[in-house]
């Protein structure tokens, strides 16, 4: 039997799903924050593996939401969806991303944790490169239809991705 991403996550938020805030903690790290979110999916019995980008989206707005309850907005906290090629020695994908990215506290080094959809390269042809983001909790609804407007997401939102990494790392 399989149970729909978007039933989970109702439920979840519906029984008040306790998860840390990512400001919550002292000592935020990106391996924390990767912590973070694969307790949030061992949670709600998610495989990372049968994600398509349409499920990522939901999930990561989910997981944004609920970590973020009763908190005022801050630029420090905010989504990230990017796409585009990429290529690295012989292996080439067309790579979807969405990222929640946190300031580090007392540092310059944005913390990232998110997912990271990987399609054959042909999936998406003549799409250039694009980054949004969002740092605002009312405005989740309108990145959203942001994501689900993308040409990108118009392509492969329901569509399986070739793999599929739950990722954490540093920007600066």
């Amino acid at each position: 039997m399989r149970i729909r991403l978007s039933t989970l996550l109702a439920a979840a938020v519906l029984f008040g799903a306790p998860i840390a805030s990512a400001a919550e903690s002292p000592a935020l790290t990106s391996h924390a924050l990767l912590g973070q979110l694969q307790g949030f999916l061992q949670e709600r019995r998610i495989e990372a593996s049968e994600l398509t980008p349409g499920d990522s989206m939901r999930l990561m707005i989910e997981w944004y939401r609920i970590t973020r309850a009763g908190e005022a907005s801050t630029p420090a906290d905010a989504l990230v969806f990017r796409y585009g090629g990429w290529s690295e020695g012989c292996a080439t994908a067309f790579n979807v991303s969405l990222l929640r990215r946190v300031k580090a506290l007392g540092g310059d080094t944005d913390l990232v944790a998110g997912i990271t959809l990987m399609f054959d390269p042909g999936s998406a042809p003549g799409v250039q490169a694009h980054l949004s983001s969002t740092a605002d909790g009312t405005s989740l609804e309108d990145f959203a239809q942001l994501v689900q407007q993308s040409t990108v997401f118009k392509l492969l939102g329901n569509r399986k991705p070739m793999a599929v990494v739950v990722e954490s790392g540093a920007f600066r």
